[in-house]
């Protein structure tokens, strides 16, 4: 089975595929674009874990998952987010102490908050230059679209529609996931001072 949906929060995906697990359905691959591969399985008792590790070479990631795949883990595969799956045995979470659950979120951080100060400069650059339409009929550009009738006004309407809805909506497209990662960064960031308070 395969499932679309796409998650700006890490946690939320982890408890997701988890809830699937739950549900008989065990994730066997994630493509970048969202797209989940389920099969069936029998033994609801495993566990879904998610990381976001930086690699400066392609030898410090084939070490870092000969690393985990020794403890245990399956590696089912990512590209910036890495999916890992283990038999639910009580020893089933990637960063068990105070060190490695620090380090895990310094790179959250890092992850949501370039992404989302990304996002939010190109949203307010495109918003403050004007090159964006103001209207969505504005927004269509074919020459002489609005004098066309009939089944002629209809194919060219319908060809410009989905570039028309681009140039009106994607800087508040931008601008709704760069809020919205800045959200989940501050999420993260009172995650990390909690943990600082407990050390």
């Amino acid at each position: 089975m395969k499932k679309f949906k796409l998650f700006m929060d890490i946690q939320k995906e982890e408890d997701w595929l988890n809830g699937m697990v739950k549900k008989g359905w065990l994730c066997k691959h994630v493509s970048a674009w969202g797209i989940y591969d389920f099969e069936k399985t029998a033994s609801a008792e495993q566990v879904i874990r998610i990381d976001y590790p930086t690699f400066r070479t392609s030898d410090a990631k084939k070490r870092y998952i000969e690393l985990y795949e020794d403890y245990g883990w399956q590696h089912l595969g990512g590209n910036w987010l890495h999916y890992w799956l283990k038999p639910a045995d009580g020893r089933d979470e990637l960063f068990s102490d105070h060190t490695s659950q620090k380090a895990y979120l310094r790179r959250l951080l890092e992850y949501y908050g370039s992404i989302g100060f990304v996002l939010l400069v190109i949203a307010f650059s495109v918003l403050n230059n004007g090159s964006y339409s103001k209207s969505l009929k504005g927004a269509y550009l074919t020459p002489g679209l609005w004098e066309k009738e009939g089944s002629e006004f209809l194919s060219a309407f319908l060809f410009e529609t989905p570039f028309a809805l681009m140039r009106f909506g994607m800087p508040w497209l931008l601008l709704g996931w760069g809020i919205a990662f800045i959200l989940v960064y501050s999420k993260y960031h009172k995650k990390a001072k909690e943990l600082d308070k407990t050390t």
